[in-house]
């Protein structure tokens, strides 16, 4: 039999996710055991419990919700979050912690949430985007298709990243909520797909969420690319200073006041 180590442990909490167990020992004593998370449990987690993750699961819900805050920054009853977990208040129905969601019409936008109550907010999820989790594939892509179908909401993203036969597959899936029941959307030459309630292209390019307005055809950027930007504005200012600086040298040896032409 093969022993388990310490790192074999971390790869399948990593994968799996985790919840920690309080167990009281013979002798009185407390330890905090961490637990793999179940697959109903990974559906429906809890306060406390750990999801999966990895750097491309984190850097694609980041770059989605800080790309999608942005777009909303300046309005004040749009709301986008990030693992919070949704109180349904339908039958039948638990909770879900979706990755990043957007939701119209909210109060009190810059409140503290640990939860978003439906029945206190009196407006449910518009788009959900889910990050498929290797360990629970089958949940992201199938299970929670129906489960978002029941709740109501009207549009939900898929993005899925894995290996295939040594290649690695790239894909975005997306639904609609026709009539009670989702309805797939197909994708554009480019692989991305449209979603009508925030009027955006959004795909998987090089492993980065992408995201176009579908009115203007201007990308979102997220705050790195913000960043880099603004920095190559600066450098670019700096070089057309010190071009006209140099300009304006070579003009006064000729004699020629820069201040006069």
């Amino acid at each position: 039999m093969t022993a388990t180590t310490s790192q074999d442990l971390s790869h399948e909490f990593a994968e799996r996710g985790w919840r920690t167990e309080i167990v009281t020992q013979p002798d009185g004593s407390i330890d905090y055991v961490q637990i793999p998370l179940t697959s109903e449990e990974f559906l429906h987690p809890q306060e406390g419990y750990h999801l999966p993750n990895s750097t491309f699961h984190d850097d694609a819900v980041s770059d989605a919700k800080d790309m999608l805050t942005r777009r909303y920054a300046n309005d004040s009853s749009t709301g986008v979050f990030r693992d919070l977990i949704i109180q349904w208040g339908i039958p039948n129905l638990k909770n879900h912690c979706p990755d990043t969601f957007v939701a119209f019409g909210i109060q009190n936008k810059e409140q503290i949430r640990t939860e978003f109550v439906v029945s206190e907010e009196r407006v449910r999820p518009s788009l959900i985007i889910e990050v498929v989790s290797p360990r629970y594939r089958q949940e992201d892509r199938q299970t929670k298709v129906k489960h978002y179908a029941e709740a109501g909401v009207q549009d939900y993203l898929i993005i899925d990243r894995r290996k295939q036969r040594q290649q690695v597959i790239e894909e975005v899936l997306g639904y609609r909520l026709v009539d009670g029941q989702y309805l797939p959307l197909t994708p554009d030459d480019e692989g991305r797909i449209l979603f009508e309630t925030v009027g955006l292209f959004i795909g998987l390019q090089n492993g980065r969420v992408v995201m176009e307005d579908a009115q203007t055809g201007e990308p979102l950027l997220n705050s790195l690319e913000l960043e880099q930007r603004a920095t190559q504005a600066e450098q670019r200012a700096t070089q057309a200073e010190e071009r006209a600086a140099r300009l304006a040298e070579l003009l006064q040896v000729q004699g020629i006041d820069p201040n006069q032409i």
